[in-house]
């Protein structure tokens, strides 16, 4: 039997605005089982590619969906990758998108997200090796959880 993707503790409201941060950032959620992860990279030009892309793409996604963009690192020249990341993304935006661009293998994938307040653009640098379809699993998983129902009552 295969490890759960998520801890049972991301169900709980404060848990996952937390995991929506993390995702807004390129990071992982506490509470995700990190097997067969690629090791995803924080420097400080991987931070610049990430809000770049993020701010260039988000109109570019459609409304009730995320995008989910991993780039392998080193990113060696990274104006011009997020230029041609934005140019091949932005005119549109297919469901599956696996490209090399200035050297960096580029993956792209359209989810549905039923969370709301879900950042539209997720951006993930990793190191090359293990493949990042394990991101991709990962970042759904958390998308396509139904968000719970508030229980206030309404005013008589």
């Amino acid at each position: 039997m295969a490890a759960p993707i998520l801890d049972s503790s991301l169900r709980d409201a404060t848990l996952r605005k937390r995991a929506r941060d993390a995702l807004a950032k390129g990071r992982l959620p506490a509470g995700t089982v990190g097997q067969s992860l690629p090791r995803l990279r924080f420097d400080r030009v991987a931070q610049r590619v990430v809000r770049d892309l993020q701010a260039m793409l988000r109109g570019a996604t459609p409304n009730g969906a995320a995008l989910i963009i991993t780039v392998t690192a080193p990113i060696r020249l990274p104006a011009k990758t997020v230029a041609e990341v934005g140019r091949a993304l932005s005119a549109h935006v297919a469901r599956d998108f696996d490209r090399v661009i200035c050297g960096n293998r580029v993956r792209a994938r359209i989810v549905k997200s039923r969370v709301p307040k879900t950042p539209k653009v997720i951006v993930f640098i990793h190191n090359p090796d293990p493949a990042p379809s394990g991101l991709f699993k990962v970042t759904r998983a958390l998308l396509s959880q139904a968000p719970a129902r508030s229980r206030t009552r309404s005013a008589r």
